[in-house]
């Protein structure tokens, strides 16, 4: 059984953490870190890896990153998909300030103004890579039935915004919560039925990031000792998403889904947090010289069972199979 290892990188401006909507307006949206995704990009490629940015409006219009980007194109060596958020893709419907919300999910646009949104950034994608993106990833981890079936008429064949056992519920956009896929699958799927999509088919592979309960037998020895602990140790996930303190937990989950026989790994990074500054996580140079060295770490570990691809070529490959 061939075994894959997809990189999935969130292309887009500074800080998103940051809640758009002030007081005085919708806040500017910087992309500083354009600059500092072509050396993550060296990285995947010295390890034969093919990272598919999933790309935003600012980004799109970032000119060093779409040069690096469709220079690497012509090679195989990255892939270009769609990374929506919908309170900066045009055309702006600009949301009142409320004291706590959050960045806005998509469903709190109208169907009418959101299916704008989806044509204009695709269209700008395919104008400025050169390519129809096919994979995607909603802005804050959200997508929903007219969601998923508005992608399909545009062209998109996997997405991956799911996260298996994470519900956002709590995780407040501009007046709601996010959506609860505690239920979902951690493997990938065709989205039909209870999963999302209550027509037959949506022609569209889930493609989950891989993310775990601790599975580690240390932590499930303490069960028998501590009863108390059973909520607090399973209700922990691990993603394969560096934090600068999580390199063990991301090698015991590798060496846990090889032992499951898992056909892929999906990691995630957001592109800010490759800057120092850029994220609330690695905040200056030295937490950003920590990161590579776990990257370089876990990449060479991975590399030991599985083959770099992009997610539509993953998709390829699971329509085949």
């Amino acid at each position: 059984m061939n075994r894959y290892f997809i990189i999935t990188v969130d292309t887009e401006g500074d800080n998103l953490w940051k809640p758009v909507i002030q007081s005085y307006g919708m806040r500017k949206i910087t992309v500083k870190n354009a600059d500092y995704i072509e050396r993550f990009q060296f990285l995947c490629e010295k390890y034969h890896f093919i990272p598919t940015y999933l790309v935003d409006y600012e980004m799109a219009n970032a000119e060093f990153f779409a040069g690096m980007a469709k220079e690497r194109l012509e090679d195989g060596k990255c892939e270009i998909g769609m990374h929506m958020h919908a309170w900066n893709t045009p055309p702006i419907f600009e949301l009142k300030y409320k004291r706590g919300c959050g960045n806005p999910y998509a469903c709190e646009y109208s169907h009418e103004i959101m299916w704008e949104k989806l044509k204009l950034i695709t269209d700008l994608l395919q104008k400025r890579f050169g390519v129809q993106p096919v994979s995607h990833r909603g802005g804050r981890w959200y997508i929903d039935p007219w969601y998923i079936r508005m992608l399909r008429k545009l062209g998109y064949r996997v997405d991956c915004s799911v996260t298996p056992g994470v519900s956002w519920k709590e995780s407040i956009g501009y007046e709601c919560g996010g959506n609860d896929y505690t239920e979902y699958p951690h493997k990938s799927y065709y989205m039909k039925g209870k999963y999302l999509y209550k027509e037959q088919s949506s022609g569209i592979l889930e493609v989950p990031p891989t993310i775990i309960d601790y599975p580690f037998i240390d932590k499930i020895n303490e069960l028998f000792k501590k009863p108390s602990n059973y909520r607090a140790i399973m209700s922990q996930k691990i993603w394969l998403r560096p934090n600068g303190k999580n390199l063990q937990d991301m090698l015991k989950l590798v060496k846990y889904c090889e032992k499951k026989k898992y056909d892929y790994l999906e990691f995630m990074i957001h592109s800010s947090e490759l800057m120092p500054g850029g994220s609330p996580i690695f905040r200056n140079e030295c937490s950003i010289k920590k990161l590579y060295n776990h990257l370089e770490i876990i990449f060479e570990r991975i590399e030991e069972s599985y083959k770099g691809i992009s997610l539509s070529d993953y998709a390829k490959e699971r329509y085949r199979g």
